[in-house]
């Protein structure tokens, strides 16, 4: 059995020195005694949706002022989407939740690919991401075929990701004239 307390979660972020430095005992969300991070994005749109275009920047710097339109999401232009992206975070949170229960259960994956596919449909509300399929891959030494479907499905319930697409999202606005 693993530890899936705060507690044990919090010694394997200690294990590799990744605790953030907004950490401090008391620092709570939840009932949950690990810290808590904020991850931030920006978003620029310019003009209606059909000849409209904007561009995607995050803190890290990986997305810097990138491109995307309708074009992009819809028909065959060059940038990205949100669908991609869902996707994308998807599919990369779900290897390394995979890759953690992996190690919990003793296993050490040499590799895990993970392709995730988002569907989205024109529904009667609106356009709908209805549905994200995983597809993945792994090379686990010693891993049974029953273990690693355990770790697997422990991943896709616990991945962060998994659980934000099943969460209600809050939301400030303001107009600017």
């Amino acid at each position: 059995m693993t530890d899936r307390s705060a507690t044990g979660r919090r010694a394997i972020l200690k294990k590799y020195d990744v605790l953030p430095r907004t950490y401090w005992p008391g620092n709570e969300r939840r009932g949950n005694a690990l810290p808590f991070m904020d991850r931030n994005a920006s978003a620029l749109w310019k003009g209606n949706l059909h000849e409209g275009e904007g561009t995607l920047t995050t803190e890290s710097g990986v997305l810097s002022k990138t491109q995307y339109s309708f074009r992009t999401r819809f028909a065959e232009g060059r940038g990205t989407n949100p669908d991609e992206l869902i996707a994308a975070s998807l599919g990369g949170c779900f290897s390394m939740a995979l890759s953690n229960e992996l190690g919990l259960c003793g296993f050490h994956p040499q590799r895990i690919e993970t392709t995730a596919t988002a569907t989205l449909e024109d529904l009667a509300a609106g356009w709908t991401v209805t549905h994200i399929q995983l597809d993945v891959h792994a090379n686990v030494p010693d891993a049974s075929q029953a273990g690693f479907m355990d770790a697997a499905i422990a991943a896709k319930a616990n991945c962060p990701i998994s659980r934000l697409l099943k969460t209600n999202i809050s939301m400030t606005a303001s107009l600017d004239r």
